[in-house]
């Protein structure tokens, strides 16, 4: 089918993706029984003549003399929103053909105008919208399709994701791989020009004069509501770079959850309100892997950067190095400790680990952060020395609170990036 040609680069891509998906059992097809085909013509009843579609796939199962499943391919490339026309074109070719199990699948670079979106709902194809810039990657079924075999619901499944890997994109375009001492130095100009005077005088950050700033400023507005998850879970918080705003669930207002959870979003603010990407890239992005040998969250992907600037960010914010500093010597002087003053040495020794419970408390009571938070902090400055045999037993709350960061980030990537 040459109505309207795809450029020969985008076309080379999708006949690629799908030849090496073939050849990797991506598809849960055995490649020896399918052949994939371009420009190859099809018989017309209609036209009594053949009609060339961009690319084909014909699956001949064993024993079988001629192909019995064929998936129909269409690339198109478009300079402004597909029209109903060619969708409802490529349906009517589709339906001239005989002799097959047929699937229809639609691949464009631009969006469906609303009458192309419901033709190509309607015929129940494949749709797979490759946008430049947002690469949103689509599949529709009408009601009519949901007794379809659940194989062949599989098979489509596996060849869109197969697709919509290979044409995303393997970075997320704008984002800085900031080191620690980075972010730590961007949360200190972030903070000076904020009030100078907490990193000079060594002072706690003051959330609600900040969010005050921060409306004034940028016109960043802080709301407080009853957050959910699509699957209906809690929702802690998350930020709106449409709308410029930040969304905090009221029911964490008070708690110690709450200056995180808010410095969290902050952070995305300030960091990563630039990126461009959509919630399809985001997920496509794997969570952070727990390295047994170092107890850390390894950073193998831009998702796992993403949320560990954002941890990172808050903490240095919310518990600035020289705060955090004077307030544990501050402590250590009141209980007469006066060696390695701003150090935590943890060992298995009871009065060693009694004092660092005394410390994490003092702290997590005086910046109003969870004592998770602090031990986080505490550890990303090096001030905590523990042998690599101790434990303190706040392993399955920071798990817990990584899968919340999670949560967030997945509901701040839809609600900014994918529509």
């Amino acid at each position: 089918m040459n109505t309207v040609k795809l450029g020969d680069e985008f076309e080379d891509k999708s006949y690629n993706i799908i030849e090496q998906a073939l050849k990797n059992n991506d598809l849960g097809l055995i490649p020896k029984y399918c052949k994939i085909y371009r420009k190859k013509p099809y018989y017309s009843f209609r036209r009594k003549a053949d009609i060339i579609f961009d690319l084909a796939i014909e699956v001949t199962p064993p024993k079988a003399k001629n192909p019995t499943l064929l998936y129909l391919i269409e690339c198109k490339n478009y300079t402004s929103a597909v029209p109903v026309s060619d969708v409802a074109t490529f349906a009517e070719y589709i339906s001239q053909i005989e002799g097959f199990a047929i699937k229809g699948v639609f691949v464009s670079n631009n969006r469906l105008q609303s009458g192309a979106l419901e033709t190509v709902k309607s015929y129940g194809m494949m749709l797979i919208e490759v946008n430049d810039s947002e690469y949103n990657i689509l599949l529709h079924r009408t009601d009519n399709l949901k007794n379809q075999n659940e194989k062949d619901i599989e098979l489509d499944e596996k060849i869109r994701k197969t697709i919509e890997n290979a044409l995303l994109p393997k970075k997320i375009e704008g984002l800085k791989q900031f080191s620690a001492q980075q972010i730590q130095n961007i949360a200190n100009t972030f903070l000076n020009e904020f009030d100078s005077s907490i990193l000079a005088g060594a002072y706690k950050l003051d959330l609600k004069q900040l969010t005050t700033y921060l409306e004034k400023k940028y016109q960043l507005k802080v709301e407080y509501v009853n957050l959910l998850n699509n699957d209906g879970t809690k929702l802690l918080g998350y930020f709106d770079s449409k709308s410029n705003k930040i969304l905090i669930d009221y029911t964490i207002v008070g708690t110690d959850r709450f200056p995180f959870t808010l410095a969290h979003e902050i952070a995305h603010f300030v960091l990563h309100r630039n990126l461009k990407m959509n919630q399809t890239v985001y997920n496509n992005f794997k969570d952070s892997v727990h390295n047994i040998f170092t107890q850390q969250y390894e950073l193998k992907n831009d998702k796992n950067w993403i949320e560990w600037q954002a941890n990172s960010f808050a903490s240095a914010i919310l518990m600035p190095h020289t705060s955090i500093l004077a307030r544990l010597i501050e402590v250590q002087r009141r209980m007469g400790v006066s060696r390695n003053q701003g150090t935590i040495y943890v060992d298995h020794q009871e009065q060693n680990r009694k004092d660092f419970h005394t410390y994490i408390n003092y702290l997590s009571n005086y910046f109003g952060t969870s004592k998770q938070s602090v031990e986080y902090r505490l550890k990303s400055l090096s001030i905590i020395k523990m042998p690599k045999d101790v434990k303190i037993n706040y392993a399955s709350e920071q798990e817990r609170i990584r899968q919340e960061s999670i949560r967030r980030a997945n509901e701040f990537m839809s609600r900014n990036f994918y529509d």
